[in-house]
Parts: structure tokens; C-alpha cells; sequence
């Protein structure tokens, strides 16, 4: 049933929320033009004058996602904290972002057509790089004590950060999201600069 007209962007905004919506429980295959354009209440002609291919749509959605993560990172380093804070504060609106929006992972780690296209993949990749660039910024604030016997880069602290974010939240997603996304990982992080401290990685 066709419903309302509404200005064009408002429309598109909005056919990019029932995406992120129904890929919540729908596997990426089984999301169809026909099927966003039934949740919407348009026609699935309608959903094509907004987006003129699918892969078009699949690219607002990331770029809306990258979107919500630029301003998530914003709001976590909007204090002047210490680094550590600041790491802790980026990882807690990563995962806070994705537990809200649980159509994150599975556009990040499916494995089907989507990740091919050239452009989907690029937004993708900035996304990542984006926050280890952050995580890094904050590592290079860091005091590195020295440890001769066990040298650690901050490019390494970064990493380990980065590389723990990616794990749990893939474990969150194939475990049917069946903890708490941020509690475990305000735990794991802990964790992190727990054993960063007492090896004499950096001091608190």
C-alpha cells in the first residue's frame, strides 16, 4: 500500500532505516528491494527512483553508518581526559553504537556480494582506519616506560585495542548476541591496559 508523499531526503532517510531495521533479523540475502519497499508501505519502483541500483542503497546505508560512528567518536573524546580514559571512552561508544544498531556486524563481516563492490569496501576500510588512526592518536599520548627486554610500539597498543574491539564484536555476532556487548568489553579492556600496566608497557 502506497502511503503519503514525503520530501525526497526525508524518504531516503527513512528507507535507509528499515535496511538497518530488518537486517537486525534478516540475513543479507533474504533483504530484497520488494521486502524494504513492503516495510516502508511503498512501491518497490518507489525504493528505485530514491536508489537507482541495489548497490546504491547498500552505500547509503554504510555511509550513514560511518556517519552515526564519526559522531559517536566525537562525543567520546569531547572531554579533555587522560589517553587512557579517552581509549576507554572510544571503545564504549563503538560498542555501544553497534549493540544499538546490530545490522553493523553484518554488513562489516558478511562475506557475500556486498563486500565486493568497490566502493561499499572503501567505506568499510575508512571506517576501520578512521579509528585506529584515533586509538593511535590517543596511544602516542600515552607514557611508554621502558621495557628493553619487551619493546611495544604504540602502534602496537593501538592495535590490540582495534584487533580487540573486531573480535568481540564477531564472537557477539555469531554467539546470536547473546551477552552484553558493552559490558564485556569495558571488562576485556580492562583487561588490556591491566596487563599494558603491569608489564610495564605504560604506566597508568
Amino acid at each position: 500500500m502506497s502511503r503519503q508523499r514525503m520530501p525526497a531526503e526525508d524518504r531516503k532517510c527513512e528507507i535507509v532505516e528499515t535496511v538497518l531495521l530488518l537486517l537486525a533479523s534478516l540475513p543479507i540475502e533474504d533483504l530484497t528491494t520488494e521486502r524494504i519497499a513492503s516495510e516502508v508501505g511503498i512501491s518497490q519502483a518507489a525504493i528505485f527512483r530514491h536508489f537507482p541500483t541495489k548497490n546504491a542503497l547498500w552505500l547509503a546505508v554504510i555511509t550513514s553508518i560511518e556517519a552515526r560512528a564519526e559522531a559517536a567518536w566525537a562525543n567520546a573524546l569531547s572531554a579533555d581526559d587522560a589517553p587512557l580514559d579517552r581509549i576507554r571512552n572510544l571503545i564504549h561508544a563503538q560498542l555501544a553504537l553497534i549493540a544499538a544498531t546490530p545490522a553493523i556486524p553484518k554488513l562489516i563481516f558478511t562475506v557475500g556480494r556486498l563486500t565486493r563492490e568497490s566502493d561499499i569496501h572503501e567505506v568499510h576500510v575508512r571506517i576501520m582506519t578512521r579509528l585506529r588512526t584515533m586509538l593511535l592518536q590517543e596511544a602516542i599520548r600515552l607514557s611508554i616506560a621502558a621495557a628493553p627486554n619487551t619493546p611495544i610500539r604504540r602502534q602496537d597498543i593501538a592495535d590490540l585495542f582495534l584487533g580487540l574491539v573486531q573480535g568481540l564484536v564477531l564472537r557477539w555476532q555469531m554467539t546470536g548476541r547473546g551477552f552484553d556487548l558493552c559490558k564485556e568489553g569495558t571488562r576485556l579492556v580492562e583487561t588490556q591496559i591491566t596487563l599494558l600496566t603491569n608489564q610495564g608497557h605504560i604506566t597508568p
